[in-house]
């Protein structure tokens, strides 16, 4: 069991390791944390709206790390997959020009926390409709992901390459 948890602490300074553990806040931590926001809002808890704020907010954030992290491990992969190389570089530029996306919900969600009356209302209602749309999109990023790096993982769709 020790064994274990040393290789997953030495794991955790591999590159691409530490980017898959990060993927899932962009698409399931926002999810969850728009979901909470929206309860929070509707029943009037702020409590549970500050919590979802926050982990909005860092969730939003941890793209910084993750470009990061892609882009170390994009060296390796280029060199395991020389075949994809052109659908890696893509998918990295496509990541790299929309970090505006969650930057903007971040925004938002930093609005909602400090400010009150009509920009705090507008913000809420940016966060809920913006966040669906970041989510949405954020799926629809790690669709793309999934057909240059899991091409077996959807038979039936169409090839991208």
């Amino acid at each position: 069991m020790l064994s274990n948890l040393e290789i997953l602490f030495s794991r955790l300074h591999d590159a691409q390791f530490a980017c898959l553990l990060l993927a899932p806040l962009l698409l399931y931590g926002l999810l969850f944390g728009v979901i909470f926001f929206a309860v929070g809002h509707y029943m009037g808890q702020p409590k549970c709206r500050a919590a979802a704020l926050t982990v909005i907010i860092l969730c939003s954030l941890s793209i910084v790390p993750y470009l990061s992290l892609r882009q170390k491990a994009m060296s390796r992969e280029l060199v395991s997959r020389p075949s994809d190389a052109k659908l890696i570089k893509d998918q990295q530029q496509r990541r790299s020009s929309t970090t505006w996306v969650y930057y903007s919900l971040a925004i938002a969600a930093v609005l909602s926390f400090i400010s009150g009356g009509k920009i705090a209302q507008f913000s809420d209602y940016a966060i809920i409709f913006g966040g669906v749309a970041v989510i949405i999109f954020s799926a629809w990023l790690h669709m793309k992901e999934a057909e240059i790096y899991h091409p077996d993982i959807i038979p039936h769709a169409k090839a991208v390459r």
